[in-house]
């Protein structure tokens, strides 16, 4: 079959890099080439940039209605729901995406846009003040206004590669929602489907320089989004170490800054919760997604004296239930890690945990009966404490640790005693106690008994998990400007 070569999307065109260049983009799965991406430079982002600029400062798209802003997401929500199979095939053959991930692979990214498309008609552009004694021209008198809000401007929107629909979606989606102009730069390891997404949107009626997609593998193509005076806003989803030198670029224009980074989520099972029944979902982030997500609670904490038999439990379901293959096996249910840089790191974090006195109980390595793709066995440490590396730091790969506390107020304690604050999770019979529990939890979000709200409810995190919010209206609020117009009253 023909490989495809894909262009970029710039001012309304499709176009080849400057440079001509291309890179090929693996299965990693197969370690055969999916696609050709364009290999662009600082040029092809500052051409895309001049596009967006133009189009927000001058173009018909600075005096468009929420209504007809309304009406191009929805266009855009029905395009990739017909399309679903396409977006499907690659998320299986670039992300190594497993079929138990589809739901949040493709389902919610439609219901987000959706999402948005409403919001658009119903958020409240424009908020009236109460009516004050102020100062005018004039003197003293009675002061009126509104709180108004206007589109944030420019925006760099650079997502992920581990779940690219999903994170793509709530980054273009208020984008377009608000009014704003945008270059998205998706992550050179996973640009496919973003790609085909740019293709959906060049057939939905947005003005030339709106929506532009520029992709490649340097580092300057998100170092000229992140320092260009020409960007407004910066959306950054990734490591917290990429994250940190975004915000230090964005610094010299004092641009807005939305940062969504990593975590090293806990997970307390309280203990009126059944060993058996928390098992499955304390070993997930083993095999959902290879472990390959931002928010998922690899710390695993449960009371000392029930320990040891939640992780015989954790391994046992483990070995009985995960299939490592390739994923466009829809049986299999842990497929590979993205490259083989990332399975190198993973293996090195597993020596490190191994060398400080973590318990290996399972896993540990590459499989031997899987000679090509970049997988990775289910691994689980059990008795981690959690100064250890590999309870402090975001491994992003199939490894949980099970860490014993005492009692609750040790729980939170542990859970608490991290760097990072993103997600969190409880497990137990007791709600009231639950919600209690989690308001003491430094973490931009807390699941009770694996609650997730992945349409509405604000995504983001504590501490060095990032700044700002996406989802639902919070994520429509970060792509705007607040404005104040007063004036006299009578």
């Amino acid at each position: 079959m023909a490989i495809r070569t894909w262009r970029l999307f710039v001012d309304g065109k499709w176009t080849e890099a400057a440079s001509g260049a291309t890179y090929a983009v693996p299965n990693p799965a197969t370690e055969e080439t999916v696609a050709l991406a364009p290999d662009a430079g600082r040029e092809d982002v500052a051409r895309a940039l001049v596009a967006a600029r133009r189009a927000f400062d001058s173009g018909p798209w600075r005096r468009s209605t929420p209504a007809e802003r309304s009406r191009i997401l929805l266009r855009i929500a029905d395009a990739v729901e017909k399309r679903k199979e396409e977006f499907r095939g690659l998320l299986v053959s670039a992300h190594g995406a497993e079929a138990m991930t589809h739901g949040i692979q493709l389902d919610t990214p439609i219901a987000q846009l959706r999402g948005y498309a409403e919001l658009a008609t119903r958020f409240a552009w424009d908020e009236p003040l109460a009516p004050v004694q102020g100062l005018t021209s004039v003197g003293m008198s009675k002061v009126q206004g509104i709180v108004h809000h206007q589109p944030a401007g420019v925006c760099g929107l650079i997502p992920t590669w581990n779940f690219p629909l999903f994170v793509t979606a709530q980054k273009v989606g208020p984008a377009i929602a608000t009014g704003c102009t945008m270059v998205v730069k998706p992550s050179p390891w996973g640009p496919l489907v973003d790609l085909l997404l740019a293709e959906i949107i060049a057939e939905c009626d947005l003005p030339p320089g709106v929506f532009n997609i520029v992709t490649g593998l340097g580092p300057e193509l998100g170092a000229e989004l992140a320092e260009s005076p020409l960007v407004d806003k910066i959306s950054f989803t990734g490591s917290v170490s990429v994250g940190k030198k975004v915000a230090l670029a964005a610094a010299g224009t004092l641009k807005r800054v939305h940062l969504e980074l990593g975590g090293k989520s806990a997970q307390i099972i309280l203990d009126d919760f059944e060993v058996d029944a928390a098992a499955p979902s304390s070993a997930g982030p083993t095999y959902f997604h290879a472990g390959q997500g931002c928010a998922m609670t690899t710390r695993v904490l449960v009371q000392r004296r029930r320990h040891d038999a939640l992780v015989e439990k954790m391994a046992g379901f483990v070995r009985a239930f995960v299939k490592l293959g390739n994923p466009a096996d829809p049986t299999v249910i842990l497929g590979p890690l993205i490259r083989e840089e990332r399975r190198q790191a993973v293996a090195g974090y597993v020596a490190s945990g191994r060398a400080e006195g973590a318990e290996l109980v399972c896993g540990g390595g590459a499989p031997a009966a899987l000679a090509h793709g970049f997988f990775f066995e289910p691994t689980i440490f059990a008795n981690v404490r959690n100064h250890m590396r590999i309870a402090r730091e975001e491994i992003f790969g199939p490894v949980v640790s099970v860490i014993p506390f005492e009692d609750e107020e040790d729980a939170i304690r542990i859970a608490n005693d991290s760097s990072l604050g993103l997600f969190g999770g409880i497990l137990t019979h007791d709600l009231d106690k639950a919600r209690a529990i989690a308001k003491r939890i430094r973490a931009g979000g807390v699941s009770i008994n694996g609650a997730v709200n992945l349409t509405h409810a604000p995504f983001g995190g504590f501490k060095e998990s990032g700044i700002g919010r996406e989802g639902g209206v919070f994520g429509l609020r970060e792509f705007t400007e607040i404005q104040s117009i007063t004036w006299p009253e009578g």
